[in-house]
């Protein structure tokens, strides 16, 4: 819904390259500054026009000191972000604003990397309308967004939807929004193709499955599309806990647990596949070979719970330095899979000699217990989670960065390991792509191993659109926010 209120500066294509979206850009030959060229009369939905002050506002606003959310790498390495965040400096050194429509973004000495591009695809904000004193102001915003998008914020109910209108101030005339608007509905996921079928809604994606592409696929007013999703599902182990603080107490898990039947039950035959490095097998850094697929393996598992001291007590449970192993799983009711995937795992695991609880909750809890909290506040074993990923293979924004786990972070895991980091470092500046594919894959490989995440499955992903929609192409690299402005709805037929 962001992506269709506010702009950034660039956008993917169908290839999963980057283009323009309101500004061109050159590198300089060293690699460290970007440049930029806002396009001609660019305004906001309220008709102020976007200039490059706004540009500096918005990437200031994610180096505040108050800021505590994921995106933080967006800025962290650019020149003097410690002294801004920090609170030392009021100017953002890295970032100039050279004119009204030109823009500078520096980044430190060694800093260099071919994945620094990413860090331009957020959206602009308004500088006027959200300019703040306090923290808590700008956050209050939130609920008041503005942007210079195709659609402008309308309104919401919390749990129930949010209605767009098009921007009818849009700034380039000749390529708006042909639709009137959009509305967000929350509908479950069990009725979502019933909803699809009575024209409730008029597109949705639903859970990946054979069942639900089948189903789809036999409604008259309504087709679909599978296209492979770059992105997984994961398992994450909080390995500065005790009980999983060893590697091979993460591999026994992982061995006791079906996870191919899993993927057989749960999604289907062609609509996923087993999941064992946190690359997305779209990627050109995937490793195609050299993974462990830690394939099913009840003896295998035990034995590794026995080398990591933990040993099978008279009453059917492990025990190590008197400890029982009792660990517990963090599981959201927002989509089936972790259900599903957990109560698999509360059978064998218990036949390993596993204490496991399931806590049930709904996906924001579960957020606010792991990725959300302090570190010192996570509270949790397990938790189970879809994660997308950017175009580039390298994972400092995502799960496996040391940067990203403290409180609003990614990584919740608490995993860190210094080999697999000067990897991710490597890779990061490593300009020649044959060579970083190398590096990712051996970094991959220690993943694989050590897994703080246990990458469960790469899904498809498959929608269902109602016939009079054209236009909604989507693939891997672009959703329907991306081809919003070449959406149309056909009239009904008389």
């Amino acid at each position: 819904a962001c992506s269709l209120i506010f702009e950034s500066l660039i956008i993917l294509d169908k290839s999963g390259a980057y283009q323009p979206d309101i500004a061109s850009w050159k590198i300089s030959d060293d690699h460290l500054t970007y440049t930029f060229t806002l396009k001609d009369g660019i305004k906001f939905s309220d008709g102020t026009p976007l200039t490059a002050d706004d540009v500096y506002f918005t990437y200031a606003t994610i180096a505040h000191p108050d800021y505590d959310g994921p995106r933080a790498y967006a800025v962290s390495d650019m020149v003097g972000y410690e002294d801004y965040h920090s609170g030392k400096t009021q100017t953002f050194e890295g970032i100039k604003v050279i004119d009204p429509k030109t823009i500078s973004f520096t980044f430190a000495e060694g800093k260099a990397s071919p994945a620094n591009i990413e860090c331009f695809v957020y959206g602009i904000l308004s500088k006027e309308h959200y300019k703040f004193e306090k923290w808590e102001d700008f956050v209050a915003l939130n609920q008041d967004p503005l942007g210079s998008g195709v659609m402008k914020f309308e309104a919401f109910a919390p749990k129930e939807y949010i209605k767009m209108l098009r921007n009818e101030n849009y700034w380039d005339t000749n390529n708006g929004a042909k639709i009137g608007g959009l509305y967000f509905l929350e509908v479950p996921d069990e009725t979502l193709i019933s909803a699809l079928q009575t024209e409730q809604i008029d597109f949705a994606q639903v859970s990946a499955s054979q069942d639900n592409l089948k189903s789809l696929n036999e409604l008259t007013n309504v087709h679909s599309v599978n296209y492979v999703g770059n992105g997984y599902t994961f398992m994450c182990f909080n390995c500065k806990k005790p009980t999983l603080s060893d590697k091979r107490v993460r591999q026994a898990l992982m061995y006791a647990l079906n996870r191919k039947d899993f993927i057989k039950i749960q999604y289907g035959e062609g609509i996923a596949e087993l999941g064992m490095a946190p690359i997305s097998p779209v990627s050109w850094a995937f490793p195609k070979e050299g993974l462990n697929p830690y394939d099913f393996d009840m003896d295998k598992a035990g034995k590794l719970m026995d080398e990591a001291g933990w040993k099978m007590g008279s009453d059917g449970f492990r025990y190590k330095d008197g400890q029982k192993f009792s660990i517990n799983w963090l599981v959201y009711t927002d989509a089936p899979w972790p259900g599903k995937l957990s109560s698999m795992a509360a059978d064998t695991w218990k036949q390993l000699g596993v204490d496991l609880k399931i806590e049930i909750m709904d996906f924001n809890t579960v957020s606010d217990k792991t990725m959300d909290a302090a570190p010192e506040d996570r509270d949790f074993d397990i938790y189970t989670m879809g994660f997308s990923l950017s175009v580039d293979p390298d994972p400092t924004g995502a799960l496996f960065d040391d940067n990203a786990s403290e409180k609003g972070g990614f990584n919740a895991s608490g995993y860190r390991n210094d080999a697999a980091m000067e990897l991710v470092r490597k890779g990061k500046t490593e300009f020649d792509t044959k060579k970083r594919a190398e590096i990712y894959k051996e970094w991959a490989k220690i993943m694989n191993d050590e897994i703080p995440h246990a990458i469960v499955a790469y899904r498809s992903e498959i929608w269902g659109i109602n016939n009079k929609i054209k236009g909604m192409d989507l693939g891997t690299y672009q959703d329907f926010t991306t081809l919003i402005k070449k959406i149309t709805v056909e009239a009904p037929k008389k």
